[in-house]
């Protein structure tokens, strides 16, 4: 019971200590909800208040915000104005470099000079400013006196570079040979034409300045080079032309070399976007210099064509066989207008053209005052050589010939009042290609040719037989020249030509001819032959030994009569002459074996009198009428037509 009784008694202190302690917390509670209470009341008083301060604050809030604003503003102003007045100075200063005399040895620097002129420039020019204007126009002053300066120094190191060539260097056939430009040199070049390119203001302008002075110097280079080849180009020719050696030959393909040298070094120092101006600017003047030499020499070959014609040939040859490259060339020029090398070449087929109807014409002219003189001794006419050594040098370009003739049209190198022989036409007809047109040509020199000869023959009054060695002189020339030159027979009659057919054009021309006054020329002699016939006296059945005085005189009348017909014909033919010395052997070949055997017989019979073996006296003074021996007729008769 005590036990339980103490253990009440404690549970109870227990409890009330517990109690206690509840009441303690109790009131702390309630003074902690007080504390509280008054926490929230000072907090919403706090928060009313922060709600009336930022009222207050805001307005002063974007106020600040504005005013940063605006001081970021000025601080870029004043930075963006100090930028500018910089510029200011720098115009001064930087034109002070800019015109000081310039070096390629101060060229970087003066290169940076320039870029800070050039950014100014940019900047300056975005500013509306009135004060910026004398600035920029300083700015603008000082980039133009730095690129007369660039330029200078551009056409100086060019000019120092581009010396004339050597004739050797200009006509060897490989490009290798001509020296080229110092690698620092080029280097130069090119930094400075850059440069130059980089300063023009105006984006869609054509650089004029340094593109200019290029192409005047490398057009000049060029004109220097060719100078000997252009001067030789323009020699008149002195004595025969040899095929291929006309000075314009070289002279186009240097021309060509040069060309494709220029394009190179158009493209190592200049900008892409330049160099068709560039090319076609350094390479037209050399060019137009060539075009104007080709048509002097055509304007000169129309006077001297029967000498000068080769060079035509060869130049057309050489103008046709050059086209691709000339097109190559333009073609990097991006020229516009027909190809100059097309053009000369028309210029010289049309001379090439005319000469074959000025030729005819001549040959058909009478009256033409170059061929008015005749050879005082009967021999070849000039206008009868010019005229084959013209269809001699034909024949050297024959394909080329042809060609040209087909494309004037077969017969239309005649006049309209003086057109071809219809005879002549209808034997060389029967053929048929390129040959034919050259045939119908040539069958029409030829003719024109006999008829102008025939006719130049009447100038010798004073004996027919002067005509007729005249005539034969002539006639054989064109036999001989047409059967000595390769392929002029064949082209005249045909490819079946070999002995001449006498149906033939050359027969017709000049063959028969020919023949009739070889035949003609011997009616000369006839009264010589008819003074040595002689007659066999016949007495009581036997031959007469010894002459009647009638008998006699007849052979004195007969040696008298020869001796006077001899001398007359030596006296006159003496003076004449037949260069050919197989024409004098034809002429001379009835008198060699016809007259001289019969004067022979003829004196064998009567020169007894005169301490010879002749069985027949007829006369006491046999050197009266016995003038020439044997001998002595043989060697005149061989000195005949030895005038020249």
């Amino acid at each position: 019971m005590a036990i339980a009784a103490e253990g009440t008694r404690d549970n109870k202190t227990f409890l009330d200590e517990e109690v206690a302690e509840l009441d303690g917390l109790v009131t702390n509670l309630d003074k902690t909800n007080t504390v509280s209470t008054k926490m929230v009341n000072i907090l919403n008083s706090f928060d009313n208040r922060l709600a009336s301060l930022e009222t207050s604050v805001l307005p002063i809030h974007k106020s600040t915000q504005t005013l940063t604003r605006l001081a970021g503003n000025m601080n870029q102003t004043v930075a963006a104005l100090e930028a500018i007045l910089s510029y200011f100075d720098l115009a001064s200063r930087e034109e002070a470099i800019v015109t000081r005399p310039l070096s390629d040895q101060d060229l970087q620097s003066y290169l940076q000079s320039i870029g800070r002129i050039r950014e100014a420039l940019r900047a300056m020019s975005s500013v509306k400013l009135k004060a910026g204007d004398r600035v920029v126009q300083q700015l603008k002053r000082s980039l133009k006196i730095a690129a007369g300066q660039l330029d200078d120094l551009f056409k100086k190191l060019l000019s120092q570079n581009s010396q004339s060539l050597d004739l050797k260097v200009v006509t060897s056939s490989d490009r290798k040979d001509i020296p080229p430009f110092p690698q620092g040199a080029v280097q130069t070049l090119v930094t400075i034409a850059k440069s130059l390119a980089d300063i023009d203001l105006d984006p869609n302008a054509t650089p004029t300045g340094y593109l200019k002075s290029y192409c005047e110097i490398r057009a000049n280079c060029m004109i220097k080079s060719l100078i000997p080849l252009n001067q030789s180009s323009m020699v008149e020719l002195r004595g025969v032309y040899d095929k291929g050696s006309s000075p314009f030959i070289p002279y186009t393909s240097s021309l060509l070399k040069l060309c494709r040298n220029e394009a190179d070094l158009a493209d190592t120092l200049l900008d892409p976007k330049l160099l068709s101006l560039a090319f076609m600017g350094s390479i037209m003047p050399p060019i137009e210099q060539w075009v104007e030499t080709g048509r002097t020499i055509t304007r000169r070959i129309r006077k001297t064509y029967t000498s000068e014609v080769g060079i035509l040939f060869d130049v057309i040859e050489t103008l046709e066989s050059s086209m691709s490259t000339f097109e190559s060339v333009f073609g990097l020029a991006r020229r516009q207008k027909e190809n100059d090398a097309v053009e000369l070449l028309k210029v010289f087929k049309a001379a090439a053209m005319k000469t074959f109807i000025d030729f005819l014409g001549e040959i058909r002219n009478h009256n033409n005052p170059k061929y008015q003189a005749m050879p005082l001794d009967g021999t070849v006419h000039q206008l009868t050589s010019d005229t084959l050594n013209y269809m001699k040098r034909l024949m050297t370009y024959q394909q080329m010939v042809e060609s040209i003739l087909n494309q004037m049209g077969d017969g239309n190198w005649n006049n309209p009042e003086s057109g071809a022989s219809q005879n002549r036409r209808s034997q060389a007809a029967g053929r048929s290609g390129r040959s034919a047109v050259l045939q119908h040509y040539f069958a029409d020199v030829l003719e024109a040719l006999v008829q102008n000869i025939d006719s130049k023959s009447r100038f010798y009054k004073k004996g027919q037989s002067l005509i007729q060695l005249f005539l034969l002189n002539n006639y054989f020339y064109i036999s001989k020249s047409v059967r000595t030159t390769p392929g002029l027979l064949e082209v005249i009659n045909g490819p079946d030509s070999g002995n001449t057919p006498p149906n033939s054009l050359a027969s017709a021309v000049y063959e028969r001819p020919l023949k009739q006054n070889v035949d003609l020329y011997q009616d000369n002699w006839k009264g010589c032959v008819e003074h040595l016939m002689d007659v066999t006296y016949v007495q009581d059945g036997g031959l007469q030994q010894v002459l009647n005085s009638s008998q006699r005189q007849m052979v004195k009348d007969k040696f008298k009569n020869f001796n006077h017909d001899f001398d007359e014909l030596w006296k006159v033919q003496k003076q004449y002459s037949i260069p050919d010395m197989d024409l004098r052997t034809m002429v001379l070949k009835d008198v060699n074996q016809i007259m001289i055997p019969m004067y022979d017989k003829f004196l064998t019979k009567y020169a007894s009198s005169s301490g010879g073996h002749g069985t027949m006296e007829f006369t006491k003074n046999a050197q009266k009428y016995i003038r020439y021996d044997v001998s002595m007729i043989k060697d005149m008769v061989n000195q005949f037509f030895t005038a020249s």
